[in-house]
């Protein structure tokens, strides 16, 4: 519920940069409003590559500037976010017939270790023809001349990164209201400054109006819809494309490390190993319908497919090997024309003044910089707006599963204490980090809450509960999307919703109706945005 009619920032989208605005704003002692239309991390913060790195590619774009600044947000990351964000191997294979032989390469990875000065991940390796074959047995030996093994990172689930940095902007203050749309961005009776905005609860269909002089827009591939409330006409500033995944189960050669290879066109895509599974992508096209409608397509399937068998000929994935498919929109700066790999990924922090004073929208930027994104952000409001702040913090604050955290220590304890398997054990604590213990403490008041949820990913019953109660679930679909993460496990979550309908009903006192309707929602929610097998 919400506290307060008056804030000093409104934040309009819970992605991961609006989330990372709110937390560094609320740090600094600031009234913060987070309004979201779904869900946390709901769009494109999620349907991405799961990826915190450097951004090797930047480089042939000349985009020094955004490595050195990518990198330098891994190493925080890695630090601040250890439960969640951990290394990860990759492989780069060299064949006679790359765009980009040993020698450019070689130069890319040089520069890539040089623009990493400070980092805690090992340097690259050149590998031979034989070597590259030891990592991935299942590659293609023609044409093969060799390999590079570099670092960067991996995080499993965006969705948990997200809700923390949420979590910890709540503890200090903020609030968050999702599934709150903005239905209109107020201005004042100049019609030339800010003066709130108006949300509709969709639990109870009123409209409210919220006051403050100060309106980020972070919406992301909605920012234009988003600036089109105003009632003032403003230039385009999303270009959005579309980048779409695949996931298979773990097939005939599959790499043991991560495989950032040339598709046949000359694009680079990556074969990730994953959640126990293999995620395949990513394409980048041009994307101009709505985003509420995006997915990926049976041309980028086949595409990723063919890409894949081409690599990793003994893989011979077919359509029905893809479990489920993925999409998200990028929401990069507007170009008239020009191809989407050359588009710059790096983030504007837009001023609409004086056109509207007190509006400032979000363009473009990385999963990996939302912390320093978000840094830039508020510097910048609070200049605007004569605030003297408190110094940013959040580059060596660790979010709340990352404190105090020592993740085998914790496995130990919660086998000996709540007597967990070791393996799990080990997912809660790869999820939850130092929070494992509070959803454990439930077992106390229902010790059959320790009993399987979704039988394909090991989750336990008390996830659910915990997800509904503390962590800001207002349906079946967050909670097993966004909160337990059951619904990126192999079944995509459907084989959890049995025990999901019967957990509502005996521990949080839904009547079966509502709970059975929960999971028809959620049944169609993964049939369009999932675009799944039948189970």
């Amino acid at each position: 519920m919400k506290k307060h009619n008056h804030y000093d920032l409104v934040i309009i989208g819970a992605g991961i940069n609006g989330a990372g605005i709110a937390r560094d704003a609320a740090l600094r002692g600031l009234k913060v409003l987070v309004v979201e239309q779904n869900d946390i991390c709901s769009a494109t913060s999620a349907w991405n590559s799961r990826l915190v790195h450097g951004g090797l590619r930047y480089l042939e774009h000349k985009e020094l500037g955004l490595v050195r600044e990518s990198l330098r947000e891994r190493e925080n990351l890695l630090r601040t976010a250890s439960h969640l964000v951990h290394p990860l191997p990759l492989m780069i294979p060299i064949y006679a017939s790359n765009r980009r032989g040993p020698t450019i390469v070689r130069m890319g990875m040089l520069a890539y270790d040089l623009l990493s000065y400070d980092k805690s991940l090992p340097r690259h390796r050149m590998l031979s023809r034989q070597q590259a074959a030891q990592k991935a047995a299942g590659l293609d030996q023609k044409q093969l001349k060799g390999a590079a093994q570099y670092y960067d990172a991996q995080v499993t689930f965006p969705e948990r990164l997200t809700l923390e940095i949420l979590l910890c902007a709540r503890e200090n203050g903020a609030e968050i209201l999702t599934h709150t749309p903005v239905k209109r961005i107020n201005l004042d009776e100049t019609n030339s400054a800010v003066s709130g905005v108006r949300i509709l609860n969709r639990a109870t269909g009123e409209e409210e109006d919220i006051v403050s002089k100060c309106v980020v827009n972070v919406s992301g591939p909605w920012v234009d819809q988003v600036l089109t409330t105003s009632g003032h006409t403003l230039p385009r500033q999303i270009g959005g494309t579309r980048g779409s995944h695949i996931v298979v189960a773990p097939f005939s050669g599959a790499p043991q490390v991560a495989l950032y290879a040339e598709a046949e066109d000359g694009r680079p895509y990556f074969t990730i190993p994953w959640n126990g599974l293999f995620l395949i992508g990513t394409t980048d096209l041009h994307h101009e319908e709505p985003p509420d409608s995006v997915h990926a397509t049976e041309e980028e399937i086949d595409y990723l497919l063919n890409s894949t068998n081409r690599l990793l000929p003994s893989a011979q994935l077919e359509r029905d090997s893809v479990l489920y498919s993925y999409a998200g929109v990028r929401p990069l700066p507007y170009v008239p024309a020009g191809q989407p790999g050359t588009i710059t990924r790096r983030h504007i922090v837009h001023d609409h003044s004086p056109q509207i004073t007190g509006l400032w929208s979000i363009i473009g930027g990385k999963l990996t910089t939302y912390r320093s994104l978000a840094e830039e952000a508020v510097n910048k409001v609070a200049a605007a707006q004569g605030w003297r702040l408190a110094r940013c913090s959040t580059h060596h604050r660790p979010l709340p599963g990352a404190r105090r955290h020592n993740a085998r220590e914790l496995e130990k304890r919660l086998c000996a204490n709540y007597g967990l398997t070791s393996l799990a054990a080990r997912r809660i604590v790869s999820i939850y980090g130092a929070r494992s213990e509070d959803i454990l403490e439930l077992l106390s008041e229902a010790p059959e809450l320790a009993e399987n949820l979704s039988p394909e990913t090991g989750a336990i019953k008390a996830e659910l509960v915990f997800a509904m109660r503390y962590e800001m679930a207002a349906n079946l679909t967050d909670a097993l999307m966004r909160r337990t993460m059951v619904g990126l496990g192999p079944a995509a979550g459907l084989d959890a919703l049995e025990n999901a309908v019967a957990t509502l009903c005996q521990h949080l006192n839904w009547d079966r109706h509502t709970a059975m309707g929960q999971a028809d929602e959620f049944r169609q929610y993964v049939a369009h945005t999932l675009r799944t097998q039948d189970p």
